[in-house]
Formats: structure tokens, sequence, C-alpha cells
């Protein structure tokens, strides 16, 4: 494989979507090679090993810039000519930066990857465009204190995910919670490398209202939305906040008001300058009629957004991705829904209490049958003792027949698609 042109995948722990993009590059002809972290157990070789051209895995559990470095150098003393870089875990995106600058592909710079992923320069920056109304702080202990009502605003950190720390205000014990939040997401071995250093917490307005992703390309500067999927199934557990199930499109409003929810969304990227790639936008739109941004993450988002985007539009983020760090934008055809009408999309995904041993796992169809499913876990498995979303599985509803609302019913029903019994 190796007299193909190659391709870094960065990957966390041997995960992280790696089955996915290796067949994305192979389809385009080109050979994947994979860096890795060193998996928080051993689970033996992956089973895609045999699809990549190399599998570099490193002593840590979490990649650096000099593990880039190393590799890169070795790759080229071998003759092997990369054409970019691509991973899907957020922690690495700097990392994949920092490479494809080394490659020369086209990406963003670590420094606009920085600001997108530090939430409270990017919500400065907004503010400054006018295009958030929303009051963000650094975190202290004096202004915790000072809060009138703590209810109506949000702590999270500066630079996180898994939405480990992020709660309401008036849900912290007291002003030293954050610090022991990170001190315990610190020792966290399947997020090593994620939360390091000085913690680094904010407080913002709470944001009301229905949240919804928007599934973003951008090539030169334009700006294309491919789905809009809304957050059916919010619920806090915990430290964190667990987003259970989503439908695209939306059906909590019209076509009107997604409209305008693409139209923010497009101006908030060229105010943050956001000229390449794949993004995973969160915005609620709120009760006063006016769309808030949440978040922007530059990268594809998780669970089963990839092929619920793909199902709905026809478009492989993944692909779309690699096609813009090659510079071929056009590349291979990205697809089509199944037939002339947008597919209506539902996933949900299931989650697993802390600590406890599992027993079981039993799946349970419905009315509808599932398009596509995935286990993370196996029986005798003990989760992790932690404060964040623990991944048990996830399943997608193709629901184009159930007409354009979601039936209450059918999304209680889900809710029993993937039982998990545990030991006592």
């Amino acid at each position: 494989m190796t007299g193909n042109p190659g391709f870094l995948i960065l990957s966390h722990q041997l995960k992280t979507m790696v089955p996915s993009l290796v067949d994305a590059l192979r389809r385009r002809g080109i050979t994947p090679y994979v860096l890795s972290s060193r998996p928080a157990q051993d689970t033996g070789a992956p089973d895609w090993r045999p699809q990549v051209a190399a599998l570099h895995v490193t002593a840590d559990h979490a990649l650096r810039h000099a593990d880039i470095d190393a590799l890169l150098a070795r790759l080229s003393a071998e003759g092997v000519r990369l054409l970019g870089c691509i991973s899907v875990w957020d922690a690495y995106r700097e990392l994949m930066a920092h490479a494809n600058r080394l490659i020369g592909a086209g990406d963003l710079t670590e420094q606009s990857v920085c600001l997108l992923r530090d939430k409270l320069a990017m919500r400065e920056r907004l503010r400054e465009h006018g295009l958030s109304q929303v009051g963000a702080w650094p975190f202290d202990a004096r202004r915790f204190a000072a809060l009138g009502d703590p209810s109506r605003y949000f702590v999270k950190p500066r630079t996180g995910f898994a939405s480990l720390g992020a709660l309401r205000a008036d849900r912290l014990d007291d002003a030293a919670e954050p610090q022991r939040l990170w001190d315990r997401a610190a020792r966290d071995v399947a997020y090593a490398g994620a939360f390091e250093g000085t913690p680094a917490f904010l407080i913002e307005e709470f944001i009301d209202g229905v949240e919804c992703s928007f599934e973003v390309s951008v090539e030169q500067g334009s700006v294309t939305v491919h789905a809009v999927h809304e957050k059916v199934d919010l619920r806090a557990a915990g430290r964190t906040v667990l987003e259970n199930a989503c439908v695209c499109p939306p059906t909590s409003f019209g076509a009107a008001v997604v409209a305008r929810g693409v139209d923010h969304v497009t101006l908030v990227l060229k105010a943050l300058a956001v000229d390449t790639g794949v993004f995973h936008v969160e915005a609620r739109h709120t009760s006063a009629g006016a769309w808030e941004i949440v978040e922007v993450n530059p990268r594809v988002g998780g669970a089963c957004i990839v092929p619920s985007t793909r199902l709905h539009s026809g478009v492989d983020l993944l692909g779309r991705w690699i096609d813009l760090l090659l510079g071929d934008a056009a590349g291979p055809p990205a697809g089509e829904p199944a037939d002339d009408r947008m597919r209506r999309t539902f996933f949900r995904v299931f989650f697993g209490e802390p600590g406890r041993r599992v027993a079981g796992l039993t799946r349970r169809p419905g009315r509808i049958g599932v398009v596509e499913d995935r286990v993370f876990v196996h029986e005798d498995d003990t989760l992790p003792d932690v404060d964040r979303e623990i991944f048990v599985g996830q399943a997608l509803w193709d629901v184009t027949d159930l007409g354009p609302d979601l039936p209450a019913d059918f999304v209680v029903e889900t809710e029993s698609y993937l039982e998990i019994g545990y030991r006592s």
C-alpha cells in the first residue's frame, strides 16, 4: 500500500472513527497511516489494522506535538509522501493543524483552532461583532459569590468537551468544585491530555431555548450547511449534560427559523475568520426568537452525526473534510439522498451508570427498524467511575415515513431499544 500517496490519521487510544476515515481515504486511492496514543487497556490489534500501511502507537495515553514531529520525520525518511492529516478527536485538533502546516495541506492555523476551542475568547469575538448578546467572564470565587441568581448562569471549562464540568451555576456546591471536577477529569485515562495544566473555567449567562447543531463545511470562505439536528432529549446527570437524542431536520420550528439559523451561523463563521474545514456548530433558538451560539467545534460531530447527515442529505462529512484538506472539494461524488426527498433522521445515544458492572445488553426493536447501531461495551465490563458521559451505544433511524412531526410515543419507545442490565 505504500506506493500511493499517504494521509495521516491521528487516533486517540486506537478509537475515534478510524474505520470510517480509512474507508474514505481508500475510496480516494490514498493510503492511510495511523498515529495513535496508547489505549487505556490492551485490547490487541484493532480490526482495521490490515487496512492501513502503518500503525504507530506512542507510549503515552495522549498524543503530543513531539509525536507528530517525530513521525513526520520518520515517514519522510522512508520516502512516504503525505497529502494531509485528519483527526476527529477534539483535543487533537491543534495537533492536526500543526501537522497540516508542516505537510502543506490546506487547514486552519493552530491559532484559529485555539480561538474556536476557547469558549470565552470565541464569545468575546462574537460580542465584538454584535453576533451575541450573552455575557461571559472568567470563573473565580469572587464572581461566583456575587451571582444574584445562579440559575441564570452556566459554568463550563474554557476548553473542554464531553460536557464535563458543564452545568448550571446553581448546581455547584461551592466555588472550589470546578477545581475538583478538573482534577478528577485529569485522572481519567480515557480522556488523557484533554484536561491538563491550570484549570480554566468561565461563567456565562444561561442561554435558554431549543438547541440545535449545524453540520457545516467551509470552502474558501463559502459556508454550506448540510444538516441541522435538533436535540430533543437533553438531561442533566451528575456533573454533566447528556445529549440523548436528535432529530434532523428540527421539528420544533419551521424552515424559516432554520434558515435564519443558517444565516446566523454563516455570519458567525465569517466573524471568526473561518475559511476552510468542517464544523459542528451548536446554537440555541431562544424564547426571544434569536439564535445564540453555544459552541463552534472545528471538527465533525460525534455519535451518529456523520451517518445521520449522510442519510439526510447524501453528504459524507468525513469525505468532504478530506477533500477540503486536499484542496479538491470537487472530489468524488458526495452521494445523494435515498430518493428525491431529504430523509428525516432520528438517533439516540445510550449512556451508562458510573462504576456499574454490565450484566447484559439487549436490543428491543420497535415499530421502525434501525438503519445502524453500535454498542461500545461488553457484558461483564465495569464502567468507569467518572463525572462525564459514558457512551454505551447508539442507534440511528430513518423516520421520514412518520411525517413532519416526531411522535412523542416513538421518542419514548426508542429509549428501550438498548436495555443495559447491571450486576448488583
